[in-house]
């Protein structure tokens, strides 16, 4: 287990250096799953408000042997150990699917890690990137924003789009939203009521709370919130209406979306719910729950969606 710790480091410190509330959308993919020896579908749906976005879907397989020596060593996958691409061809029975969506920064590429997690454990798993992201139609984006609105509507076109794949269990969907992606897959089991299961690490609780806890935090950012967001999808004001159930993940020593954004949200919510305050942990990089706790993460996780997606 240690080797294999070890092994993952390189990777959540890239992966989680980016989830800090800095609008840095990264354009390249630094990998792609066929890297990796993963099979998947890359596909292209389009929004309400007529953009395209790319994601990635990858049915539930075994990898074993193949993406597991490799991809929570590196991004970057030297020629001489890329695995040869695979045909895609996908005749099995639709499966329980966890839809992860970007934070803040990079793109779905630093989803990988996470998506293996979970389709080698029989989920299908769908990442895509928001407008402006990846390979996304492009979108303008200021660093100090924390999100876009309209984000909003490309996630509601992820969800639509995915209930229609072959490989997709429409009535047995789950969330999966880290830091910025936390509160806008919360804003997804607010307003829908065919979501099956969240899981959300590093919630924040509002805008407001967010923006004055990170200008003491860093008071040289100035940090700006999306302007026509809804109120009432923010987590704090959304929670005492949602009956989804909810797994809130949080780091002891979040400086960035402190412990008791988490509390607040979890004391209002009436559905089926469950809080792990990760000990000594921090918002991410190498002392993020992930790490802290691996691979015990991924264990805890499984089994809330085994329970409420199978």
């Amino acid at each position: 287990m240690k080797a294999t710790k070890l092994a993952i480091v390189l990777f959540l410190t890239i992966l989680f250096s980016r989830y800090l509330y800095s609008m840095k959308p990264l354009r390249d993919y630094p990998s792609t799953p066929s890297d990796f020896g993963i099979l998947y579908r890359e596909v292209t749906f389009e929004t309400e408000d007529g953009l395209y976005l790319k994601g990635w879907l990858y049915p539930a397989q075994d990898t074993a042997g193949i993406s597991n020596d490799l991809i929570g060593r590196m991004m970057v996958v030297p020629e001489s150990l890329k695995q040869e691409s695979k045909e895609y061809n996908y005749s099995g029975e639709p499966q329980p699917t966890i839809i992860m969506c970007d934070g803040d920064a990079g793109n779905m590429a630093f989803s990988m890690f996470y998506a293996y997690h979970y389709f080698t454990r029989g989920y299908t798993v769908f990442t895509f990137d928001w407008r402006g992201f990846g390979e996304s139609d492009t979108w303008d984006i200021s660093e100090d924003d924390l999100c876009c609105t309209e984000f909003l509507i490309d996630y509601a076109a992820a969800i639509d789009f995915a209930k229609e794949q072959p490989e997709v269990a429409s009535g047995k969907i789950g969330l999966m939203g880290f830091s910025t992606g936390a509160y806008l897959s919360f804003a997804m089991i607010a307003a829908r009521d065919d979501i099956s299961a969240y899981i959300g690490r590093a919630l924040t609780s509002s805008f407001d709370d967010l923006v004055a806890h990170l200008q003491k935090v860093t008071p040289d950012r100035t940090f700006v919130a999306p302007q026509g967001y809804p109120e009432n999808l923010l987590p704090i004001h959304a929670a005492d209406e949602v009956i989804t159930p909810v797994f809130l993940i949080v780091g002891e020593k979040d400086d960035r979306t402190p412990v008791w954004m988490s509390e607040a949200v979890y004391e209002k919510l009436k559905g089926p719910k469950e809080l792990w305050i990760v000990p000594e942990a921090e918002h991410g990089g190498q002392k993020g729950p992930e790490m802290i706790t691996y691979p015990d993460f991924f264990v805890r996780t499984l089994s809330f969606y085994d329970k409420y997606l199978k």
